[in-house]
């Protein structure tokens, strides 16, 4: 049997001090990478298309063949952005657990190495409703101590590559006195092949490399993101094979579930998967890397892990010393504190630990000890270490975290402590010379208060983007008065309370975030956008006639952007087709190329909207569509119609008219014909 493992996971990214995931520029055209990974792997492995002579024949959830694996921290965003997806993922039959945010366990201390397991176990309860019997190691990092803790948390098999056993056997047992866990040792050369070479082009030629090999069971193992994102299109050759030979491939549960290893071997001690020295790449300059320019080094992992583990120290002793005088049993609390941070009641958390009934600062004071913790844990996340440079996204994270959880313990040595280690750790451009000068420009300019959120709040109620009382990222807020205005601000972390007086002088756009600051300039736009159609109605009628009898650029310009304006308003009052018809036809008959990138999402989402509101409009949205794109000069002002081919083919029982299906390249549903 052929077993595909997909390792999916992205390092949290939200900003801890605002809740919300900030705009990442290099993730561009999408605001963040967690948007941008999603729309190019973790969507299409849902709605993967196969295709046989250039018409789509079948639309297959990868999910549901996959041995596969989710980072928390990746399942929770998709929860809250995407819920959608998490059912999709759901349908899977071979979800495995991981730790909580991707630490590098043999590296952590014991403490810290079980909670990562504990809260990763937790969250795979929540999300699958059942309990884990595999487990995938960040990076595969593995020891001996980090497979005895997975033995006592009940977890019965693992994946490994095969420099990390000591046996060519592709699934063996490893026994200590705690008990056994079961190994599967992925083939390497298959799964270097599809992650790092051509494999992925051609699904039959990967099948027949597949069923060339005779090792059993045969278990590629890559990174989940591989599959669309890495591989553009890759999603595609899996939907080929799980749905034309789906006999041929497992999951590593079922496998596991029917087969006892018969072999035994032993692990290899501080090995991973991505790293040829072990686990150093996580904490000294082995000379791995991803991305950089020659000559780069990384002689500042070592500083930055010795800063981080000086701060991880003090944070630990002084967050114990505090919940030791208000807990039964502190680290016991800490595993459960996971079932909060997956949406349980505070209250029942303290009924159950605390030693007796807390005041109400008592009770903020636990949690922002709690949540000290876990922001240092987030500070471990493996990403932090993985490429080229001290100034990359990922390791400004890492300190921008532990940043956070000095602030809740309230430990200014530490922070004093960890800029003198990351003085000392060198960068590769002249911009950021060492980790001091990430820390101060990097770092820094992304702590933001209590009162520039509660700017943010009430800059954002007057734009009539958020109501009088709700929440934004991690504040909840109630907004009284109009000059002054009065604010309430509470953290749905800690409970903490502030009461804000802002006069309009305050309200400067100067520490607004960027993520929160785009919902009000959208509105502004939005706003003006209206305001100018209806100010230059009879003027763009006036235009009209004159184009027809003139070729000035000027005006011809003109008219084009008052057609585009016409159609994005149509499109955004979710108008009839005849109108939108209209405003095209208008365009082709006065020769004006009103085509715009900015135009295609709305069309997409205009034309989703129909489906589900007035379907037997669909036909003829369609066709209008097509009609646009035939006249489009390149692909990047094509509509993509690959949602709507997905939305059809989901609900084609709903869906009776045979042209639709032809139009959308979409092979014809037997009940349709």
């Amino acid at each position: 049997m052929i077993i595909f493992h997909g390792h999916f996971y992205q390092p949290a990214r939200e900003n801890p001090y605002t809740g919300e995931i900030h705009i990442e520029p290099s993730a561009e055209p999408f605001e963040n990478w967690n948007e941008r990974v999603y729309r190019e792997c973790y969507l299409p492995n849902a709605y993967a298309h196969r295709v046989e002579d250039h018409r789509v024949t079948d639309i297959v959830n990868n999910y549901r063949y996959m041995s596969f694996d989710f980072g928390c921290t990746l399942l929770r965003w998709i929860e809250k952005k995407h819920p959608e997806l998490l059912e999709k993922i759901r349908e899977g039959r071979g979800a495995m657990a991981s730790t909580f945010n991707h630490t590098i366990l043999p590296l952590d201390p014991p403490e810290d190495r079980e909670i990562q397991i504990a809260w990763g176990i937790r969250a795979f309860q929540k999300f699958f409703g059942r309990n884990p019997k595999g487990f995938w190691l960040p990076e595969l990092a593995v020891d001996s101590q980090t497979l005895r803790l997975l033995i006592k948390h009940g977890i019965e098999y693992i994946i490994l590559a095969p420099h990390q056993v000591k046996t060519k056997s592709p699934y063996a047992r490893v026994f200590f006195q705690e008990g056994h866990l079961d190994v599967f040792i992925y083939h390497h050369e298959v799964s270097h092949g599809i992650a790092f070479g051509d494999l992925l082009q051609d699904a039959t030629t990967l099948l027949k490399k597949l069923l060339s090999l005779k090792q059993q069971p045969l278990l590629v193992a890559v990174d989940g993101e591989t599959f669309g994102h890495h591989k553009k299109f890759g999603e595609m050759a899996l939907a080929y094979l799980f749905s034309r030979y789906g006999d041929l491939f497992t999951t590593a549960e079922d496998y596991h579930s029917r087969h006892v290893p018969t072999d035994t071997t032993q692990v290899v001690d501080f090995t991973s998967w991505s790293c040829p020295h072990g686990v150093e790449r996580w904490r000294d300059h082995c000379g791995c890397s991803t991305g950089g320019l020659p000559g780069w080094h990384q002689r500042w992992r070592k500083p930055l892990r010795e800063g981080l583990e000086e701060v991880r120290r003090r944070i630990r002793d002084r967050v114990f010393n505090t919940l030791d005088r208000y807990l039964k049993d502190s680290f016991r609390a800490t595993l459960d504190f996971v079932e909060v941070l997956l949406g349980g009641s505070k209250e029942d958390f303290l009924a159950c630990h605390s030693k007796r009934s807390l005041s109400r600062e008592e009770s903020r004071l636990v949690f922002r000890q709690l949540y000290a913790l876990l922001y240092c844990h987030l500070a471990f996340s493996s990403d932090g270490w993985f490429f080229a440079d001290i100034s990359g996204i990922e390791t400004v994270k890492n300190l921008l975290y532990a940043k956070k959880a000095i602030d809740l313990v309230e430990d200014p040595e530490a922070e004093r402590i960890l800029t003198q280690y990351l003085a000392e750790a060198p960068g590769n451009t002249e911009r950021y010379p060492n980790g001091l000068m990430v820390y101060q420009r990097l770092v820094l300019p992304q702590v933001y208060t209590p009162k520039d959120m509660a700017v943010t709040v009430a800059l954002m109620y007057l734009a009539d983007v958020e109501k009088a009382e709700g929440q934004i990222g991690s504040w909840r807020y109630k907004v009284e008065g109009y000059e002054p205005i009065t604010l309430y601000l509470s953290s749905s972390e800690t409970e903490e309370e502030y009461v804000f007086h802002l006069s309009f002088e305050d309200l400067s756009l100067e520490r607004v975030p960027d993520v929160f600051l785009n919902g009000v300039v959208e509105l502004w736009i939005n706003s003006y956008l209206h305001s100018f159609i209806e100010a230059t109605e009879d003027y763009g009628s006036l235009l009209e006639r004159i184009v027809k009898h003139s070729s000035w650029e000027l005006l011809v310009k003109q008219l084009t952007l008052f057609l585009q304006l016409h159609l994005w308003r149509s499109l955004t009052q979710n108008a009839d087709p005849k109108t939108v018809e209209e405003i095209l036809k208008e365009a082709q008959d006065l020769r004006l190329n009103i085509h715009a990138v900015w135009l295609r999402e709305l069309f997409l989402q205009y034309a989703l909207k129909k489906a589900q509101e007035t379907p037997h409009l669909l036909k003829e949205v369609v066709r209008l569509i097509k009609d646009y794109n035939r006249d489009a000069k390149s692909w990047e002002l094509m509509v993509d119609l690959w949602p709507l081919q997905n939305y059809v083919w989901e609900n084609r029982n709903q869906f009776k008219d045979k042209e639709l299906f032809e139009l959308l390249n979409l092979e014809v549903p037997d009940a349709t014909l």
